[in-house]
């Protein structure tokens, strides 16, 4: 993982590990104090979050799960996020996240004391 100004990237030996199903990666980004404006690329199939290093994306954040959610990638391009049993839980626009959900553009992921925003890249035109 390669870290470039707030912006985590996943690269092998300067090849993304974008599988070749997803047709545009999702962007998650921090909008809480703790790690303000740090943006996640969502560029594989499936994503954990969590405060901990086996998590893809890690959040210094003392009330989130060591692995707390995930975010996955169907064959048809929609993007899921799933709480994994996480002490605190999972909301998602304010409602507690029960069961795997489709995560829309601007979507408000809230996790122990981080907001995060759910965006999707975009296509010039």
């Amino acid at each position: 993982m390669v870290f470039m100004e707030n912006t985590v990237i996943n690269e092998e030996q300067g090849k993304s590990k974008i599988k070749g199903r997803i047709a545009s990666k999702g962007v998650l980004i921090v909008l809480s104090d703790n790690n303000f404006g740090r943006t996640y690329i969502i560029d594989q199939p499936v994503v954990t979050i969590g405060r901990e290093e086996e998590s893809d994306f890690v959040i210094e954040d003392k009330m989130i799960s060591r692995v707390h959610c995930s975010i996955s990638v169907d064959e048809e391009n929609h993007f899921f996020i799933e709480d994994l049993d996480s002490t605190n839980s999972s909301f998602i626009n304010s409602k507690k996240l029960k069961k795997r959900k489709p995560l829309y553009y601007g979507d408000k992921i809230n996790i122990g004391d981080s907001i995060l925003r759910f965006f999707r890249e975009e296509a010039n035109s």
